[in-house]
């Protein structure tokens, strides 16, 4: 009782420094009243206090709805179906020093950087029996901060650095430069990897080596020493027990299906389903205390549910666990996305196979004259891409992405037609694990660094390793160039990377979205990205309240 009363305590104590009011890591509370002295005396503490480090990423990348979204549509990878000028279909319009979704990010990364400075400023105070728990504890939160100023110094450049908790009111904050960041990640990373356990040496979700060396590699990247990057992933990809997923596996092994589907079927994503290639997994366990549906996956679902035949007919019954649940068509897949990679000798890519990418559907209403036919190509709803038709083609259907959702299985309790799949409105979670990183990144993102190191015959071994499990045809050397690696990277993995992060490091955020966008490049609309887009504004409430220095802004954006 006496543990479960500090558990209590500390839960309160992160949540209050991470809440929807208080999360902004420059605003001027001080939080010595919520963290009592003697509250971090036992490693039970630090243990739930780093479980609040994983929740903070969990909510922030996959719970957090329409903002979550922000890593995604604002890319190459697709856009908001809504209308051409909803939330940050236009980069130059939207992406402002007010806009919300800017703050929100902004404040996410900060959060995780205040909570794990806490745990690194309040680990000397705890009793440890054990050493190598002691170190293990601090060598995650650094992962933790780490990744946090990744991801801000990537999208808005340099930040300000803090180290400490901040237990007052602080107005007189200055960014650090770019390269000072990158420093501070790096040290984070190579003081934390040699303390972090093994593959095998932790539960579920928890960080290891692997994860630690993943990152570091795209850090040295960034900062271009790719011989470092090109170690670091080899330690991935050669000295910590993780391998591609060659064969069919885990809970649906013996339905139709190949062993992509298998990757991102319900209960697959950890070790002990067999699965060696998963390196950094945010756990979810439905109906467990702590646990939740999984990720929010209407938004990227269409609202095929509600499709009409030309004829005025609903087309389906209702939402339908065969085709993803209810979504609701909130964000779309571009054509770069659904078209142009899988063109050509890709076609017959297994990660463009009709498990993995639903391009069509059988209407399933009696009352239709459509009925059991698909609805695609029985030209069975108007699929004109006028601007009178925009917002039924696209948010009402694109395609169905089955990594997304729990095709035919999702929990009974949700299942309303047992022999349709009709399902309730509930139906719009993934209930799985979310992928962090998996194997294939590892093997891209040393591609990546043997390619900007100049040597491309190993940059097309490694994606031809991931080419090889997809049976998709081999790439040449004299092939292989940055856009090729980001068309292999869309393959594989759409919807896990961060993709707004992958192209702002790479510094070609703005020529991707006005190239591939159809909210940007003419095919919808032909809204703005400014060439300072390529990384965003710092908030304005942020720069407002630091009254005792200079926050600077970021150019062009004054």
């Amino acid at each position: 009782m006496k543990n479960l009363r500090k558990l209590i305590w500390i839960s309160l104590v992160l949540v209050t420094l991470g809440s929807c009011n208080e999360q902004e890591f420059l605003k001027e509370e001080a939080f010595d009243f919520y963290t009592p002295e003697n509250l971090f005396v036992e490693p039970v503490i630090i243990e739930s206090a780093i479980t609040k480090l994983h929740e903070n990423v969990r909510a922030m990348l996959f719970e957090q709805a329409d903002n979550s979204a922000i890593f995604h549509y604002t890319t190459d990878y697709g856009y908001d179906a809504i209308n051409p000028t909803h939330a940050l279909n236009s980069w130059e319009d939207k992406v402002t020093p007010d806009a919300g979704e800017v703050e929100w990010a902004w404040d996410r990364f900060y959060k995780i950087i205040a909570n794990a400075n806490i745990i690194l400023g309040r680990i000397d105070q705890v009793d440890y029996t054990s050493e190598q728990e002691r170190k293990a504890h601090i060598a995650e939160a650094k992962f933790f901060r780490a990744w946090a100023y990744r991801g801000l110094n990537i999208i808005y450049g340099g930040v300000p650095i803090t180290l400490e908790e901040t237990t007052e009111a602080k107005r007189d904050f200055v960014r650090a430069s770019k390269q000072e960041v990158w420093n501070l990640v790096i040290q984070d990373l190579t003081e934390a990897i040699p303390d972090l356990p093994g593959t095998d040496e932790v539960v579920d979700g928890r960080v290891t080596k692997g994860a630690g060396n993943h990152l570091l590699a795209e850090v040295y990247i960034i900062v271009k020493d790719y011989d470092k990057a090109i170690a670091a992933a080899t330690e991935v990809i050669d000295n910590s027990g993780f391998a591609l997923m060659q064969n069919r596996f885990g809970s649906r092994s013996t339905e139709p299906g190949d062993v992509y589907w298998d990757l991102f079927r319900r209960g697959n994503q950890n070790r002990k389903s067999g699965n060696t290639e998963s390196i950094w997994v945010s756990q979810y366990e439905y109906l467990t205390p702590g646990g939740g549906n999984g990720d929010n996956i209407r938004f990227l679902m269409p609202l095929y549910w509600q499709l009409k035949d030309v004829n005025g007919e609903t087309l389906f019954t209702g939402p339908n666990e065969n085709f993803g649940g209810r979504g609701i068509g909130w964000w779309a897949p571009s054509k770069y996305w659904l078209e142009d990679v899988w063109a050509g000798t890709n076609a017959n890519d297994m990660r463009n196979s009709d498990f993995n990418i639903i391009r069509d559907i059988v209407a399933n209403n009696p009352a239709s004259a459509f009925f059991g036919q698909p609805i695609v190509a029985s030209g069975a709803f108007a699929n004109d891409k006028d601007e009178e038709n925009l917002n039924l083609f696209n948010r009402k259907w694109s395609a169905i992405v089955a990594k997304a959702a729990p095709i035919g299985n999702y929990p009974d309790e949700l299942i309303v037609d047992p022999v349709t799949g009709l399902t309730n409105n509930d139906a719009n979670h993934s209930y799985r694990d979310r992928y962090l990183m998996r194997l294939p990144e590892t093997y891209l993102l040393r591609a990546e660094a043997h390619l900007l190191n100049g040597d491309a015959g190993s940059a097309a071994n490694d994606i031809n390793a991931v080419r090889t499990r997809a049976n998709a045809p081999l790439v040449d050397a004299a092939d292989v160039d940055i856009d090729y690696i980001l068309d292999e990277r869309a393959r594989e993995l759409f919807g896990e990377e961060l993709r707004l992060l992958t192209l702002m490091r790479m510094g070609n955020i703005v020529e991707r979205v006005r190239m591939y966008d159809p909210m940007h490049n003419g095919t919808y609309a032909s809204n703005g990205i400014n060439d300072h887009q390529n990384i965003w504004p710092i908030p304005n409430s942020d720069i407002e309240r630091n009254s005792e220095a200079v926050l600077e802004q970021n150019i062009g954006y004054d």
